[in-house]
């Protein structure tokens, strides 16, 4: 069924959720993982107080230490992982991955680091569950009970 799996990972809590449902599914269909993190360059900050280039250098370690996360879960499940960082939109360079890779699907968090963030550039989730030429599996967030009658 997959042969190659696609993890956008940004180290947030859906995101470690995402990784643990990703090694799982490529454990029992023995797919290769392969885990990436984009380092978002839409939003440096550019004021006298931030410099912009150490937030960059905090992004770029952020992303690293994700999939470095990645690697050392996959490895510990037995299976096979690469990893990626990329910077730019997220959703644009996890689309590219896709075709990379030859994903046959992605699994991503429902929810990232910076509710606000998401705000302003629109969610990843959502993107990629628009414009994947594969399936979106996302993992996370909380969503309304439909027979959930309590108000």
């Amino acid at each position: 069924m997959y042969g190659t799996i696609l993890l956008a990972t940004d180290g947030s809590d859906d995101a470690a959720a995402a990784l643990d449902h990703a090694i799982e599914i490529a454990r029992s269909t023995g797919a290769t993982l392969h885990a990436i993190s984009v380092v978002e360059t839409r939003t440096a900050y550019d004021n006298a107080i931030i410099d912009p280039e150490e937030v960059r250098e905090n992004l770029r370690a952020d992303a690293g230490d994700a999939v470095e996360r990645a690697q050392a879960a996959a490895t510990e499940a037995g299976v096979e992982c690469h990893t990626t960082v990329a910077e730019g939109p997220p959703p644009e360079r996890i689309l590219e991955a896709i075709d990379e890779v030859g994903a046959d699907a992605v699994i991503v968090g429902a929810t990232g680091r910076s509710g606000f963030k998401r705000l302003v550039l629109g969610g990843t989730a959502e993107h990629l569950l628009d414009a994947a030429s594969v399936p979106v599996i996302v993992i996370g967030g909380t969503l309304p009970h439909s027979g959930d009658t309590s108000g």
